[in-house]
């Protein structure tokens, strides 16, 4: 029995979601499956071409063959192939750091189902459904979102339903446009003289992905997600959540390639995304909760995305793949770090509650530090290539551009500083919190993702290739 390829790795993602939901007693053995099913569809995607074929047994599974599910096609193109693998390892990435994280969690299988939802996404033909499928997605991600964290002492952090509301708002509120835009654009199609047409569907396009991609002034979900969630599912969705959108967005631009040939194209985008990282960067200095500072810091990434796309330029695209690529392991990083200063804090991020903790939690304290730098765009870490690339190529076209960009990523620099000297700050005096021995699995993911930052610091050149294979076919401004 031969089967297509969509319908094998949706089906089989789902189906051992709903195992993982009977076995949440057993926490390793949820999270290794999760990340098992991930690299699985990871190796499925990079070996197998898209006309050949692979057995599982009685099943034949043909990769490149189309899935057709009430007259709508699911089909792996070839432009598919590098952002399904992007997704499908960094959720890998995660489930492992939940692990030891996140005991008894719903955040594997809901994890494991929301891949399915954005794997779909990314196969299917028409946009619109492929923001249904994000929009369920952000709604399946909010069960784990709003799970309280129990610490070492007894107490718990997270539990509000406000972080996870506010997203499934903005998500909601996102739908509709895209749809619209979608009708706008086809409508243009016919009638190409109505320039109307066009300009309404820009402005309505960049609205909805400014609400899902929190843009100013939509932010507010970010920072509440961060705040109140539990860090794993937080960079979940701020990796793989978001990094779909911004796949589904250059997608988007390659079908209506007409849609960036417009003048206002490149300046709305531009604006958006420098305002995203001048007020993010701003936000992140002034801020003594270390959860809203991951929120904004991932505004200020968020808006370099922007930027990056509005320069109207090849390079502009590969450098936003590469800042893509770059958050998963930053982030990951400070999830770890978060974690245990929250439970060193008795479930508080305040800086206030946190002096002194780089001489109790040494590792966590430098986790988050070293990730923050790396989201930052500081050096050592792949982020700085990025980020300096795009502040050259601003700077080619309007100085004034390239130190905004560059504020907002100092405004980051800066509030991790602060955080750093609260962290080294001298222990107050009869300060009886201690952190215990750490877990030396926990100790184990952070030594390694210090080393993947430091290492793709080191030789960009790897992630510059990879992000060059998956723009080579997007093609849809002159360079």
């Amino acid at each position: 029995m031969t089967v297509s390829g969509p319908l094998f790795i949706i089906g089989a993602l789902l189906s051992l979601a709903a195992v993982l939901q009977l076995l949440r007693r057993w926490t390793g053995i949820m999270a290794w499956l999760a990340a098992a099913a991930a690299i699985g569809v990871v190796v499925l995607v990079a070996v197998v071409p898209l006309d050949g074929t692979v057995a599982f047994g009685e099943f034949r599974v043909s990769l490149g063959q189309p899935l057709v599910l009430l007259g709508r096609q699911l089909v792996i193109q070839q432009v598919d192939r590098l952002p399904l693998m992007f997704i499908a390892a960094t959720s890998a990435l995660l489930f492992i750091v939940a692990w030891r994280l996140l005991p008894h969690s719903n955040f594997f299988p809901a994890g494991l189902a929301v891949l399915a939802m954005l794997s779909a996404a990314l196969m299917v033909s028409q946009v619109v459904y492929a923001a249904l499928l994000i929009e369920i997605a952000a709604l399946l991600m909010i069960f784990p979102l709003h799970e309280p964290v129990t610490t070492a002492y007894g107490t718990t952090y997270g539990g509000s339903i406000k972080g996870g509301s506010q997203y499934m708002v903005y998500a909601s509120l996102a739908l509709p446009g895209l749809m619209v835009t979608q009708l706008l654009l086809e409508q243009f199609a016919i009638f190409p003289s109505d320039v109307g047409l066009l300009q309404t569907a820009t402005v309505l396009l960049g609205l909805s992905l400014a609400m899902l991609l929190g843009a100013v002034p939509f932010q507010a979900w970010l920072s509440s997600v961060a705040e109140e969630g539990a860090p794993p599912v937080v960079t979940f969705i701020f990796t793989v959540n978001l990094g779909t959108v911004w796949f589904l967005l250059l997608a988007y631009l390659q079908s209506y390639t007409w849609l960036s040939q417009q003048a206002a194209f490149a300046s709305i985008f531009t604006v958006v995304g420098l305002a995203m990282m001048v007020i993010g960067g701003m936000l992140a200095a002034s801020q003594r909760g270390l959860g809203r500072m991951v929120g904004y810091a991932t505004l200020v990434d968020n808006g370099a995305l922007f930027v990056a796309l509005g320069s109207r330029q090849f390079a502009g695209l590969s450098l936003s793949i590469v800042i893509l690529m770059a958050r998963p392991v930053a982030l990951a990083l400070m999830t770890v770090g978060l974690d245990g200063l929250r439970r060193y804090g008795n479930g508080s991020d305040d800086l206030r509650n946190l002096r002194g903790a780089a001489w109790v939690a040494p590792w966590r304290t430098l986790a988050f530090v070293i990730g923050g730098v790396a989201l930052a765009g500081f050096p050592i870490s792949l982020s700085f290539y990025a980020r300096w690339g795009l502040y050259r190529l601003l700077a080619q076209v309007n100085l004034i551009q390239a130190v905004l960009g560059l504020l907002g990523s100092a405004g980051v620099m800066m509030g991790v500083v602060n955080a750093a000297r609260a962290f080294t700050a001298p222990l107050p005096e009869g300060a009886a919190r201690q952190e215990g021995a750490l877990d030396r699995v926990v100790l184990l993911f952070v030594v390694i993702l210090i080393g993947a930052t430091l290492g793709m610091g080191l030789f960009p050149q790897v992630a510059s290739r990879v992000a060059l294979q998956m723009v080579e076919g997007l093609r849809f401004f002159a360079n």
